[in-house]
């Protein structure tokens, strides 16, 4: 990843970051499909360089900034991001391109989606559907399945079903930078950022 572009969530009395983490991810989301639609992938991947997470007292943090990367100049101007998160200018800054400082990487960072299971009587429902057990059967398998997550997350709308979710995101730090593809949403199970 050599360019970047750097997107800062300003903290404001009308709405909560939260709301604007929603609304900003919403449309990247959206400029990443469209991307994505014309080259059948994506080499665009997100950061959070403020990102905190600890396990142990169950406390995640995303930050205010975004760090959205890309190997070309031309493939941050293809994504178009200003035009898509024009309706936010009240709550955001978004930076021009820039090179990545290579001198000030730290490490590199992977940023991931970790689905969590939802709901032991939905999961029941669902495999109900299957037909291999009945409900009974099937609410005694789930009954301990985890459906929850502490790590940050950002609450999203399905533009498929209109149904809210949560973007569960960790992170995993890594010595060395690694190629891949991201997903439509900047996240990726493989492929680095630079940390700086």
């Amino acid at each position: 990843m050599k360019y970047y572009l750097e997107i800062t969530l300003i903290d404001s009395e009308d709405e909560s970051l939260y709301f604007i983490w929603s609304k900003l991810y919403a449309q990247l989301h959206l400029a990443l499909v469209e991307v994505k639609k014309h080259n059948d992938k994506s080499n665009i991947g997100v950061s959070f360089p403020e990102y905190r997470f600890n396990p142990e007292k169950g406390i995640g943090f995303l930050g205010t900034k975004l760090r959205v990367f890309a190997n070309s100049e031309e493939e941050l101007q293809t994504l178009n991001i200003v035009t898509w998160l024009a309706r936010l200018s009240d709550y955001i800054h978004i930076t021009s391109i820039r090179e990545v400082p290579v001198h000030k990487i730290t490490g590199y960072a992977i940023f991931s989606r970790k689905q969590v299971k939802t709901n032991a009587s939905r999961l029941a429902r669902h495999r109900i559907k299957r037909g291999d057990i009945n409900f009974d059967e099937a609410v005694a398998r789930y009954q301990n399945i985890v459906t929850r997550s502490d790590l940050p997350f950002i609450q999203l709308n399905s533009l498929t079903n209109k149904h809210q979710f949560r973007l569960f995101i960790q992170k995993a730090n890594q010595s060395e930078m690694c190629s891949g593809t991201f997903t439509s949403y900047g996240l990726s199970y493989g492929a680095t950022v630079p940390e700086f």
